[in-house]
């Protein structure tokens, strides 16, 4: 019976640290990097060799835990806030001790530099920058206006430049389709700053909504959603009327059906959904990589 109670114990814990570390994100993110080196740094019918090339996998994992890193520091930091605006889960994830989540953050990070430096020195030092980066955004970047959601959104996508930096990539066309996966990800950190406003007015947290208000951090995503027309355009000059071309001006037309949303919400349950119809865009976006052969 007391191996049962212990089972029980340790797949909570187990649970909690999976919602930690936003198991979710980091599966989308290994895809991503997946989804990349086959079908756009590579001939897709030679896949083989990527099974057998230790420092790609190297490179995915030790993005995968720098990034489970940097969401245990950033919910260390940011856990006053978390128990207004998402108290549940937040609870949830403190079946473990803070204590435990920091020995988990320093031995995530290590392992992720590690990693790095297991393929080469550069990508040692791009995953030691990374990691502090993503340390230095909890302390300190993530509270200031404007530059917190910036930082936030690049950070997300900074990741595919270590295997971008492996393969020497120059490739104008996915930089730049990689900038409208960018501007996603920005306008989908101001709307969870929407859907948080209540715990930062309480706790005097400069986010965006908290400081200028809902009208004009609406405006600043109608602005921000207007500039997605730059990425589209280019992409459809360089490429024409092509696969990518339309799947691109799929996602543009999303995101100005979501931008038409956001104009009317008004509760924390409408940003809510919101958001999560930006996280499909970005998974559609992620899932578009192999449109780009």
């Amino acid at each position: 019976m007391a191996l049962r109670r212990r089972d029980k114990i340790l797949i909570f814990k187990l649970s909690a640290l999976l919602s930690l570390v936003r198991w979710y994100n980091i599966f989308f993110l290994a895809l991503a990097q997946y989804l990349a080196v086959l079908f756009v740094l590579n001939d897709p019918h030679d896949w083989k060799w990527l099974l057998l090339d230790f420092r790609v996998h190297a490179i995915v994992f030790a993005s995968l835990f720098s990034v489970a890193a940097g969401y245990i520091i950033n919910n260390f930091y940011d856990l006053e806030r978390d128990l207004i605006n998402r108290p549940d889960k937040t609870l949830y994830e403190k079946i473990l001790r803070q204590s435990t989540t920091l020995r988990l953050y320093f031995l995530f990070a290590t392992i992720g530099v590690l990693l790095g430096a297991s393929v080469s020195f550069n990508v040692f030092l791009f995953f030691a920058a990374f990691n502090f980066a993503l340390w230095f955004y909890s302390h300190k970047l993530k509270k200031i206006t404007f530059l917190g959601n910036l930082m936030a959104a690049v950070l997300s996508i900074t990741p595919f430049f270590a295997i971008f930096l492996y393969f020497h990539l120059r490739d104008l066309l996915i930089l730049t389709y990689v900038s409208f996966i960018l501007l996603v990800i920005f306008i989908r950190e101001i709307v969870k700053d929407l859907e948080a406003l209540k715990g930062d007015v309480i706790l005097g947290y400069p986010s965006l909504p908290a400081t200028l208000g809902l009208k004009r951090t609406k405006w600043i995503v109608a602005f921000f959603t207007m500039t997605g027309l730059i990425p589209v355009a280019a992409i459809f000059y360089k490429v024409g009327f092509t696969a990518i071309g339309y799947y691109l001006a799929l996602g543009l037309a999303g995101l100005f059906f979501s931008a038409g949303l956001l104009a009317f919400a008004e509760k924390k349950e409408h940003f809510h959904y919101l958001n999560y119809l930006y996280r499909i865009m970005i998974i559609g976006g992620i899932v578009g990589l192999a449109f780009l052969t």
